[in-house]
């Protein structure tokens, strides 16, 4: 699709025709059918608009002779700056500033559609640089060609004073910053003790502001108060600006170096921000285009304005077509093409009011994917998005009109059942569903398994209220998350309380290093043979003031859910170096196995920090053991790659925690350097009568023989167990027949 027929558009035949018609009087029509115009399709600028042409060097024009047509990249979701239409023609300020290097260099550009795996096969540039942020095999443009400001955004009630705003007021307060780009670590630079939420999706930044739970959003001017306007969201407002700006850049591939220094000129000739194309996509106050128009119908005879009316009926068409574009766009996920939270909502507003007349039911379903966090920090963002838009299509194949499927955010999807649906109906069409998703998606030749975990709440049963129905759906799938997951369960009253509870649980656990509720127990591990400790596990406990002893299968949970569990396993790195010479004295030449979540190893800097503290300290790697997940190991992301080589070459060992209720593909245990394979405590504890689990022990202590892994097992508490794991091979054993966990404290007085 080459860039001249974008610049065919009906707004430059609004304009000529004009011209020809009222001849001296063309400046006031102009102002008045470019402001129609400019709510429809980009202005395009003619050739006089264009700076002098810019000097190029006998080997510029060569290359542009040789090659006149360029492709390029361009996004198609990203508005205003570059976008597509429902006609498929691309629009927005990257496109216009493209026209304007056309004419200034005599190129031409095709266009084709932007995606992830881009490459220099299939364009030769590609607009939409972030930052400078490219893909492999492409180097940006020196200047960008846009630059703009971060503004302040608000609840429409706050306090904060509109359009005064300032980074400073915004010490200690909740700011939401989009989660890709330098823009929070800028923010954090200037204002160091901002409290920073990072989010994927503009919507639900927007809905968290509207609901209090943060105290601004910072984000792309142009870009948000575009998307303000199109939603018509009156709760939110725009309360100053920041001096951190966002940088858009052109890039070119490392091939074509001579294009690199043809558009390198173009750009700095035409300039960064040129208002003739930035103010074509500026927000302009809805009352504008009318004092536009009374002006004009003032001034103009009958003549005029009938051929006003002509010239607008030949261009309706198209405009129809771009709003409907603009509206797909506003209402739809841009990732998977599926409705959006906006959209679900309305329609479910609707069909509750349509429901209260003819006394039927409505059923709400949400899903959340499994483990989805997993396969983002191990495999990749992008593999991650590739398998929602395969989950998508799978639930789209199974819904039905009138029942809708939105994506409400994340990984999460919510469908609205309108079929007067009973609790009966429910549960066949969610099994079905749990059903679906069985099967492995196959993504970039690699293999996922994904469940998902189903909550349900029913019109008018459960509530009469829209956001009622969602929340108490929401919490019934957590709560069929928190029970195996892969499951459904349908809202029931109390589980309202349990969620209460549990998010109660979640804000005072934020606060539990801080206030010193923290502790650990260490559980001797000994050697079979000689029956000698030779290692600890640290486990984490938390003692609440008001709630007492929570267990761990409780708040670690609660923890990973809400992000802090990074702050707690610094915490037990910090406290286990502190007692390590204590457990020294103890025990000898001991070695303490700590516990470590996919969200830690996923972010290396924890462990980074680890081993630069060991090493300070004088502490070989040996004397410690990281206990990790065997779904880690499946598809690892080259960051999980790396941290695993840092251990290794450190010699901290490496044990796999709970072997045999999660994965159990042996390919792994061949391909990573593994010390310790740990026997999960259900198979341990019913050796003695069940011949199956007799069976599988055997077969996992021989595997680890042959593979020369030492086996631990978990959760012994008999001598008749621990007998017949002697017998087998087994090299550890941890249970309560040896000893229980015990603190620091009560070690020295049992010493």
């Amino acid at each position: 699709m080459g860039l001249g027929l974008l610049t065919a558009s009906c707004t430059r035949s609004v304009k000529q025709s004009a011209l020809l018609i009222i001849g001296g009087c063309i400046s006031v029509l102009f102002v008045a059918t470019a402001a129609l115009a400019q709510e429809i399709l980009p202005s395009h600028f003619p050739r006089a608009s264009l700076v002098p042409s810019i000097p190029l060097s006998a080997q510029e024009k060569a290359w542009i002779k040789e090659h006149p047509n360029v492709r390029v990249a361009i996004k198609s979701g990203w508005m205003p700056i570059e976008f597509q239409l429902e006609n498929q023609k691309h629009a927005g300020v990257s496109v216009d500033y493209l026209e304007q290097i056309s004419l200034l260099t005599g190129l031409s550009f095709t266009v084709v559609d932007y995606h992830p795996n881009i490459n220099t096969n299939e364009v030769e540039m590609m607009t939409g640089i972030r930052d400078k942020r490219t893909p492999p095999g492409f180097k940006p443009v020196a200047t960008p060609y846009l630059d703009i400001a971060n503004a302040i955004y608000v609840a429409t009630h706050s306090s904060l004073s509109p359009g005064q705003t300032n980074l400073n007021q915004l010490s200690q307060k909740k700011v939401a910053v989009f989660r890709n780009g330098p823009v929070a670590q800028e923010l954090k630079a200037a204002v160091p003790d901002i409290d920073i939420k990072l989010f994927a999706i503009a919507d639900d930044a927007f809905e968290q502001l509207d609901a209090h739970a943060v105290d601004a959003y910072i984000g792309n001017e142009l870009v948000l108060d575009y998307h303000i306007d199109y939603h018509k969201i009156k709760s939110i407002r725009k309360s100053g600006i920041t001096p951190i700006t966002s940088k858009v850049y052109m890039a070119v591939g490392d091939e074509y170096p001579v294009l690199q220094g043809i558009l390198n000129k173009a750009v700095l000739q035409i300039g960064t921000n040129p208002p003739e194309i930035l103010n074509t996509w500026k927000i302009k106050p809805e009352n504008l285009f009318v004092q536009y128009l009374i002006a004009t119908i003032s001034f103009f005879s009958v003549v005029l304005l009938f051929q006003l009316i002509k010239l607008y009926k030949s261009s309706k068409k198209q405009a129809i077509a771009a709003e409907e574009k603009i509206w797909f766009q506003a209402n739809h996920d841009f990732l998977t093409q599926l409705p959006n939270r906006y959209f679900l909502k309305t329609k479910l507003s609707e069909a509750l009011h349509q429901s209260e007349i003819s006394l039927g039911r409505i059923g709400v379903i949400i899903i959340d994917l499994d483990n989805f966090k997993e396969i983002n920090d191990t495999a990749g963002h992008a593999i991650g998005d590739e398998v929602l838009i395969k989950v998508a299509d799978r639930i789209k194949h199974i819904i039905t009109p009138p029942n809708i499927i939105a994506r409400f955010g994340g990984d999460e999807f919510l469908i609205l059942v309108q079929e007067n649906p009973d609790e009966q109906a429910l549960h066949m069409f969610c099994a079905r569903l749990i059903e679906e998703m069985e099967a492995p998606f196959r993504v970039q030749q690699k293999s996922f398994l994904v469940s998902i975990s189903i909550g349900a709440s029913l019109f008018p049963d459960n509530s009469r209220n829209a956001e009622e129905l969602i929340m108490f759906a929401d919490e019934a799938m957590y709560q069929a998350k928190r029970t195996g997951k892969n499951k459904f369960i349908l809202f029931n009253e109390n589980m309202h309380d349990v969620f209460t509870k549990r998010t109660q649980l979640g804000n005072e656990l934020r606060h539990a290093v801080e206030r010193h509720q923290l502790y650990l127990q260490y559980q001797p591990i000994f050697n079979l043979h000689t029956l000698r400790c030779e290692k600890v596990e640290a486990l984490l406990r938390w003692y609440h003031p008001e709630f007492g002893t929570v267990p761990p299968n409780v708040f670690i949970s609660i923890a990973e859910e809400n992000g802090c569990i990074l702050d707690l396993g610094e915490w037990v790195f910090q406290q286990v170096l502190s007692d390590f010479a204590k457990l020294s004295s103890y025990f000898g030449d001991i070695e303490i196995c700590i516990n470590l979540s996919p969200l830690q190893f996923a972010q290396s800097e924890y462990i980074d920090q680890f081993i630069s503290s060991i090493n300070h300290l004088g502490i070989p790697g040996a004397h410690f053991c990281f206990e990790i997940t065997e779904g880690l190991l499946l598809e690892p992301s080259n960051s999980v790659i790396d941290s695993i080589n840092k251990i290794n070459e450190h010699g901290i060992r490496l044990a796999l925690d709970d072997f045999g209720t999660g994965y159990s593909s042996l390919a792994y245990l061949n391909k990573f350097k593994i010390d310790y394979v740990k026997i999960d405590k259900s198979f341990i504890s019913n050796i003695t009568e069940h011949p199956n689990d007799l069976a599988l022990c055997k077969t996992i202590i021989y595997m680890g023989k042959q593979l020369n892994i030492r086996l631990i097992a978990e959760g012994v508490e008999t001598q008749e167990q621990e007998n017949l794991l002697k017998d087998m091979g087994c090299d550890y054993s941890q249970g309560f027949f040896r000893a229980r966990p015990i603190t620091i404290r009560d070690l020295s007085v049992a010493v």
